[in-house]
């Protein structure tokens, strides 16, 4: 099975990539391992690039982890948003390139016609509270600041 997860990989397939990443990490190779996030970030892989953020920050590298979680959010990841509210709550910078994320990405639940059944109305609802919810943290930090 690995062997065709690293034939996946090689080929290009981001989740195959960040499985193989997740096996590189396993036996201790985590720079092979963050260098697959890495590659399946550049993809848009969401998932990845959240994955490599949190390594980053985790390792205490956070210039390079803010980078991640820029892209993370990019790619609409609430989590990443948070994160990135709490971690740089003192950078306006960082404050609005979230804010404008989430202004582009708040009304996907509106707007998205391929919403497949409940679960997934849910799931998209559920994303669009969280965007509520760190817009108004982010109200919150910049109006203190003011």
């Amino acid at each position: 099975m690995k062997d065709l997860i690293e034939q996946w990989a090689k080929a290009g397939d981001p989740n195959a990539m960040i499985r193989l990443a997740t096996i590189r990490t396993e036996e201790g190779r985590l720079d092979d391992a963050k260098k697959l996030l890495a590659q399946a970030a550049e993809k848009n892989y969401r998932p990845a690039a959240s994955k490599l953020a949190r390594i980053l920050h985790d390792e205490g590298n956070l210039p390079e982890a803010v980078t991640f979680y820029k892209k993370a959010v990019e790619l609409d990841d609430v989590e990443a948003m948070d994160v990135l509210v709490e971690t740089c709550a003192g950078d306006e910078e960082i404050l609005n390139f979230v804010l404008e994320n989430i202004d582009k990405h708040r009304n996907n639940i509106y707007f998205s016609y391929h919403i497949r059944d409940a679960a997934d109305f849910t799931s998209r609802y559920a994303d669009a509270v969280e965007r509520r919810r760190i817009r108004n943290k982010i109200l919150q930090l910049k109006a203190k600041e003011a």
